[in-house]
């Protein structure tokens, strides 16, 4: 079924195209976007990086180039990043740029770096005022650290949080409002996330071969832990199992496949079934596999409709 081994990127751009598409889109503030660009050699992303990522850059341009080492999976590009780490992030953007590093390495980092970027954060991170700012990057950046990350120091961070406003008796004043917005974090904010992780790791423990079919059915949606940070992160999983040989190739496509065809001959509502035939289509068409001809009847009228999705090369269009 594949015609050959799947890659991370067809490279297309030269440097100079390549240059271009990084600024725009890493540089390029809130309208850039959170797709990062295909078609560059990933030696060159980790390059351009290097010597474009400053310590002092916005939170944003961190953010962005997460989403870079996402896609094209370069642990090389920590090393320069984690210096940029000076356990003195007391204003929100210094601690929000931090956050980001932390996830970069929790996202492509080996064991070793996520447990030593887990740390960093409990020691150094967690304990700031400034904290309570950011608890929604807070659990962003749990979840990207998964398995290194301690769970519990989230938890009693908030309690802290929440001791120190006392006992408030205007729910309208200035601590008021505080004290609801940290009760909503414990009781709702975190236990989602913990639940979110708690199906992370038990995934990244199992048997790779046996977990494919639930990584499969988060990528398309189908699962309750379908967020789309888990979503992103089962579609490098699969990727991964793809790119390891020849059988993994094999068998991830076969699955999708699987997929495709049982949802070529449903009876599914058109919305979801096109959903479905899209993100099912691209991914085999982006692991080297090839569609057979009911496939292509059923992708080809929908092929331009829908948005891109993470196993997607984007062939042709610079910049997507």
């Amino acid at each position: 079924m594949a015609d050959q081994p799947a890659a991370i990127t067809a490279v297309r751009w030269p440097s100079k195209d390549a240059a271009v598409l990084l600024t725009r889109f890493v540089m390029g503030g809130p309208e850039a976007g959170r797709r990062a660009p295909r078609g560059i050699d990933p030696e060159y992303v980790s390059y351009w990086l290097r010597e474009n990522v400053k310590a002092d850059c916005p939170p944003g341009v961190m953010l962005r180039t997460v989403e870079l080492l996402r896609f094209y999976e370069r642990r090389d590009a920590l090393e320069f990043l984690s210096r940029m780490l000076n356990r003195n992030e007391d204003d929100g953007r210094a601690f929000a740029r931090a956050m980001y590093i932390l996830q970069a390495i929790g996202e492509v980092g080996t064991p070793e770096q996520a447990a030593f970027a887990s740390r960093y954060c409990a020691e150094f991170l967690l304990p700031r005022p400034v904290a309570m700012e950011h608890f929604t990057l807070i659990l962003e950046t749990a979840e990207a650290l998964s398995i290194a990350f301690d769970l519990g120091g989230i938890g009693r961070r908030v309690d802290t949080a929440l001791a120190g406003l006392g006992d408030v008796k205007n729910l309208d004043s200035s601590d008021g409002i505080r004290l609801l917005k940290y009760r909503d974090y414990r009781n709702n904010n975190l236990p989602a996330a913990v639940h979110t992780i708690g199906i992370k790791r038990r995934l990244q423990m199992a048997n790779p071969a046996e977990r494919l079919q639930e990584l499969l059915y988060i990528y398309l949606g189908e699962s309750s832990a379908s967020t789309p940070s888990m979503q992103t992160w089962s579609g490098r999983m699969l990727r991964e199992f793809a790119m390891k040989d020849s059988a993994g190739q094999e068998t991830v496509l076969h699955l999708l496949a699987q997929v495709l065809d049982g949802t070529i001959k449903s009876q599914m509502p058109k919305q979801k079934k096109d959903f479905l035939t899209h993100r099912s289509a691209q991914a085999i068409l982006y692991l080297n596999g090839k569609l057979s001809f009911p496939q292509q009847e059923a992708y080809e009228p929908i092929a331009g409709t829908g948005p891109e999705n993470f196993l997607w090369d984007d062939p042709g269009m610079p910049g997507a």
